[in-house]
This record gives C-alpha cells, sequence and structure tokens, in this order.
C-alpha cells in the first residue's frame, strides 16, 4: 500500500500571504539564501509523517467531528530555530482555540493509530531555510491572521525543493 507524506496545517489567504512576503524582504539579505516559496507559507498544526491510505481515510472521517471555533494568530514575534536552521515568524501567545484545535488534531493521531513527535505546538511561519545564524529586521511585527480553516497537506519532494498539496479542507465553526 502506498505512503503519502502528510501533516496537518494552515495556509494563509492571499492578504496574510502577501504581508508574510513583504516581512520575508526585510530581513537582511544573506548570500545563497532564498525565502521560503510563497506557495510553501504555513503553520504546521501537527505533523504525521508517512501514512497508509487506510489511515489517511480514518483520520479524514475523524476530523470532520471537529468543533473548533474561528479565531486569529497574532504573528508578532521572530525566531530561529538552530537546529533546522530555520528562520520564522511566530506568535508570543497561542490563542486557546489554536491550543485546542492541536490537542483535537493529537487526540485524533493517536485514535488512527499515527505516531507522531509529541513535543509542545510553537506556531510560526518559515520564512528561511538554510541560515546559518539569526539576523533579524530592526522593524517591529504584528500580523493578525484570522483562521477560518485548516488542511490536510501532503509533502511531495520536487527537484531540489518540496511542494505542499491540499488533501482536504476542513471549516472552523462561526461564532
Amino acid at each position: 500500500m502506498s505512503k503519502k507524506r502528510l501533516f496537518f496545517g494552515l495556509v494563509p489567504e492571499q492578504g496574510i500571504r502577501d504581508q508574510l512576503i513583504e516581512v520575508a524582504k526585510s530581513f537582511p539579505i544573506v548570500k545563497g539564501v532564498r525565502p521560503i516559496s510563497n506557495d510553501n507559507l504555513h503553520i504546521t498544526l501537527l505533523f504525521l509523517g508517512d501514512v497508509e491510505e487506510n489511515v489517511r481515510k480514518c483520520l479524514e472521517k475523524k476530523v470532520i467531528q471537529t468543533f473548533i471555533q474561528i479565531f486569529t494568530v497574532r504573528l508578532d514575534l521572530y525566531g530561529y530555530f538552530k537546529t533546522s536552521q530555520a528562520m520564522w515568524l511566530g506568535s508570543a501567545s497561542c490563542p486557546g482555540e489554536l491550543t485546542r484545535l492541536v490537542k483535537h488534531l493529537k487526540s485524533i493521531g493517536v485514535q488512527s493509530g499515527v505516531k507522531f513527535d509529541d513535543r509542545p505546538h510553537k506556531p510560526h511561519v518559515t520564512l528561511f531555510r538554510n541560515v546559518s545564524s539569526a539576523d533579524f529586521p530592526n522593524v517591529p511585527i504584528s500580523i493578525n491572521w484570522n483562521v477560518h480553516e485548516f488542511h490536510l497537506l501532503e509533502s511531495v519532494p520536487d527537484g531540489k525543493t518540496t511542494r505542499y498539496n491540499k488533501i482536504a479542507t476542513y471549516r472552523l465553526m462561526d461564532e
């Protein structure tokens, strides 16, 4: 049976994507480092890894039972992961609904037999990879991202890069 490399994530609508692109342009230029592809900007909610089709179908059936309210993520923090050499834009505080959504997805993953890294969730959008040291713009940042939906995404190798294909979209509840 074939496996797909899957994760749940938030994908910004065009207005938020445009703001993220502008923020990336404000970073000091590092020779040989390019920003993440505009189409790949996202916040990972839960990385599932290589998943069999029958497990994916089980996940999809259970995720339909997600009853989380629409929420706003405020991106207001620059950061750097030294191990993965990634510069990112994140949130100083995680909204309660986002925390509930991640816990819910982890619970569904466990029920479906998916093994995943259970590190605490740190909402962030990776802007650059392969950066040997952090050098941030000297500009305060604040992007309010109103989240109305989340996605099941497939990570597909594409030459020297990766592209993310939406497999399914799940709407959050209006208030």
